[in-house]
């Protein structure tokens, strides 16, 4: 019960959402070095296209786990909820299609300046509403502003020629210093996110005369 009271919290949650995004780390650069060694080689390696996906699977289900904990547990901050779930919807959508899970080749250009400047500057207004935390802290505000302008030199992908799968690499990189971030400023008591299920705190004044 109280491991489960320790995830069951806004520490529990973001630090789901911190291990999901170090998830997709490993999982892009392992997937893009052994897709470096089979154009070289043309030799398909099963046992690492497994590991690979189990990553990835695993990285979605605690995204996922974080988006609804967030929904669940946060008083208010609506428009950030909707923005977590919104982007889970699309950083799926965007993998499913770049790593040719599904034949949409017909509709979908992994390498579109388009799609890469749209995704960079989505994921940064998705970053943005993460002020909805503690929005006059200058510490969220400070940690907010970096991962944004992480997120928007993803459109550098553009110059490379590489494809939108470069963007949410950077993205998740982002996210792994704003949630390291939102867990510092948690211990160190510099935020207090409100959440249901918090301990009501209950301030005691004895009166002037009873010192």
């Amino acid at each position: 019960m109280e491991k489960f009271n320790k995830i069951n919290s806004f520490r529990g949650y973001t630090k789901i959402g911190l291990i999901a995004n170090i998830m997709f780390v490993i999982f892009i650069i392992v997937t893009m070095i052994y897709y470096a060694y089979y154009r070289r080689t043309g030799n398909i390696v099963i046992p690492v296209e497994v590991i690979a996906y189990s990553i990835e699977v695993g990285g979605f289900l605690m995204m996922l786990v974080s988006v609804v904990g967030y929904g669940v547990k946060l008083r208010f901050r609506h428009f950030l909820k909707v923005c977590m779930a919104i982007y889970f919807v699309v950083e799926f959508v965007i993998m499913i299609c770049d790593f040719n899970l599904i034949d949409v080749e017909d509709f979908y250009t992994p390498a579109s300046k388009i799609l890469i400047i749209g995704h960079c500057v989505f994921s940064a207004i998705v970053a943005m509403s993460y002020l909805q935390l503690e929005p006059n802290k200058t510490c969220i505000q400070i940690a907010v502003t970096i991962s944004a302008v992480l997120m928007m030199l993803g459109t550098f992908a553009i110059v490379f020629g590489v494809r939108v799968y470069a963007s949410v690499l950077v993205n998740s990189f982002a996210y792994i210093i704003l949630y390291s971030l939102i867990l510092v400023f948690h211990s160190r008591e510099m935020i207090d996110v409100d959440c249901h299920g918090d301990v009501a705190k209950v301030y005691e004044d004895d009166g002037f005369f009873e010192d």
